[in-house]
């Protein structure tokens, strides 16, 4: 009976710092991957945006896409995916707030 309380709590802990760990690499490259993308003036304006700038940092699909050091190039240089990347920061806005 012990024994499985203590392997019980084991498993907690590890699966703790299991999470904990997979949750740090990701947020750094997002760190810099906007950092990155606060250099464009279009992100910049958005950024400054509380509505946008939440969205940005705890929606899954635009953190997803952000994470990703290749999207960020490709937002920088090419215009239809700096539309794509706005209209989807929008949705994603409105999906949250319901409002426009």
């Amino acid at each position: 009976m012990f024994d499985i309380i203590i392997e019980a709590i084991i498993g907690f802990i590890i699966d703790l710092l299991a999470n904990a760990l997979f949750f740090i690499t990701p947020k750094s490259k997002l760190e810099k991957n906007i950092d990155k993308l606060r250099n464009e003036k279009w992100f910049s304006t958005l950024y400054q945006d509380y509505r946008y700038s939440y969205v940005i940092w705890h929606n899954r699909k635009v953190k997803r896409y952000l994470i990703k050091s290749k999207n960020v190039e490709l937002l920088i240089r090419n215009e239809q995916e700096k539309e794509k990347f706005i209209n989807l920061i929008e949705q994603e806005h409105f999906k949250f707030t319901g409002l426009k």
